[in-house]
């Protein structure tokens, strides 16, 4: 397959003019094609596909909270709207229900499906938590820092563990923290109460992210810096955007890049069970979620993850003035080093999977090309 006459986001994320073959599930070269049989993408945008490294569901569907449907239901709904990798969330939950989630969603990383996204990892959010920024969370699944149970959790999950979100001031998080680190996994703070010298702490252990800056996290204050002020000023952390425009303001994440640039950058969705869906109540691991005009609140009326597609949030990013390559960067490769995937997907490399998007001028998705298929 050949796609011709687009501007492509080359290794460097610059766009250059060029045409791209596939062959199979990977992406054959880059040069220039002749052939009168091609996809055309004049006027249009090629791109790596997006990579989620932190939704939960979508379409009344959780990975929480598994059934028969919920793989191709929600990873085809991810896939169609220009998502083609996941690494899901899961909430704080009993033990028991994490290594069972965790085993449902190994199955899904070992058995794609046709037209749906890839699962290539887990995020673990939660149970490790702050009470007083606990988010959308239950109470009664949260608790402090256990590496045995960790260890249970990480040996359910095996080399699929990519993310865990946790709370790295609480008793038992620096063994929590060193264990995760030297299985590979990414340590992220969230829903934490942590001071400025406590997450600097954390960063001397191996911590390296933090969960959707801003959100469910001691704020920025001129006298104390707090989770949020220690995540911006290291410059090897990598922080979560929710760039929803709900979660945060345009102006504000506009300072994030201005601070943290095109590389430091993930953009997440935070998506849950009604993204896709009418405006109703959800229940979804023990509790009601509503969703009011695309944004979904918890029975106390506080936010409780999020509504969009990754697509939706790089055109607010591009309506706020941010460069369309540095958007597609926050997008794809950026989650894809994250999750230690980006040797297979994350750009427009050849020997790569072809996970391509070709977008028109308005940043509407055209095409959507997965694993090397065609599919939109």
């Amino acid at each position: 397959m050949w796609i011709k006459g687009g501007k492509l986001l080359n290794d460097d994320f610059q766009f250059i003019t060029g045409d791209l073959q596939t062959n199979g599930e990977q992406i054959e070269a880059i040069g220039s094609c002749e052939k009168a049989k091609a996809i055309d993408a004049s006027g249009c945008y090629v791109v790596p596909g997006f990579i989620d490294t932190h939704m939960h569901g979508a379409m009344g569907k959780t990975f929480i909270d598994f059934d028969a449907d919920t793989f191709e239901t929600i990873a085809g709904f991810e896939a169609k709207n220009g998502t083609t990798s996941l690494v899901p969330a899961l909430s704080a939950a009993k033990e028991e229900k994490l290594i069972s989630s965790i085993q449902y969603l190994r199955s899904c990383a070992e058995n794609t499906k046709k037209n749906c996204a890839a699962v290539y990892g887990i995020h673990l959010e939660g149970p490790y938590f702050s009470l007083k920024y606990k988010g959308a969370h239950l109470p009664e699944n949260i608790r402090n820092p256990d590496v045995q149970e960790f260890e249970r959790l990480l040996n359910a999950a095996g080399r699929y563990l990519k993310i865990i979100t946790m709370a790295p001031e609480l008793p038992g998080a620096d063994s929590v923290i060193q264990k995760a680190c030297e299985a590979g996994v990414c340590v992220s703070a969230g829903h934490t109460d942590a001071v400025f010298e406590q997450v600097k702490h954390a960063l001397s252990l191996g911590l390296k992210q933090g969960t959707h800056l801003f959100n469910a996290m001691r704020p920025l204050s001129h006298r104390e810096p707090g989770t949020a002020g220690a995540l911006l000023s290291d410059e090897t952390v990598k922080c979560e955007l929710i760039c929803d425009f709900v979660h945060i303001h345009p102006e504000v994440v506009k300072l994030v890049y201005k601070i943290k640039g095109r590389h430091k950058i993930n953009l997440i969705t935070d998506s849950e069970i009604a993204a896709g869906m009418p405006d109703g109540d959800y229940c979804v691991n023990g509790r009601v979620l509503s969703v009011r005009d695309k944004k979904t609140f918890t029975e106390d009326g506080s936010l409780a993850g999020g509504y969009s597609c990754l697509i939706d949030c790089v055109k607010n990013l591009v309506s706020v003035g941010i460069p369309l390559e540095d958007a597609c960067m926050m997008a794809s490769k950026n989650p894809a080093e994250t999750a230690g995937i980006y040797h297979k997907t994350g750009s427009l490399t050849p020997g790569k999977l072809a996970d391509i998007l070709i977008l028109n001028d308005k940043l509407a998705i055209k095409h959507v090309i997965l694993r090397g298929t065609l599919i939109f």
